[in-house]
């Protein structure tokens, strides 16, 4: 029942590009043209640029102080208790 969500989604899409098809919209086509490959390009660099001067510090930050380092601590405990056993 989690699924019923995802399921939902892909009818839509399925459906959604056959109605393109119908109606004779060539979706490679459009993905293709320079018009969507700049605008694609630009949000693209723009998505890199905000990661980079934004959220790759305070990610990363996040990720090797609590993640790895409670997930770390919590595994070598886990391990020490196994052993001495």
């Amino acid at each position: 029942m989690k699924n019923k969500g995802l399921i939902k989604m892909v009818v839509v899409i399925v459906v959604a590009l056959i109605v393109l098809g119908y109606f004779g919209f060539n979706i490679k086509d459009i993905i293709e043209s320079n018009a969507v490959q700049t605008n694609l390009q630009y949000v693209w660099d723009f998505i890199k640029t905000f990661w980079n001067n934004y959220l790759a510090a305070p990610v990363i930050f996040v990720w090797d102080k609590f993640v790895v380092g409670v997930l770390w601590r919590l595994i070598q405990e886990g391990l020490g208790a196994m052993n001495l056993g």
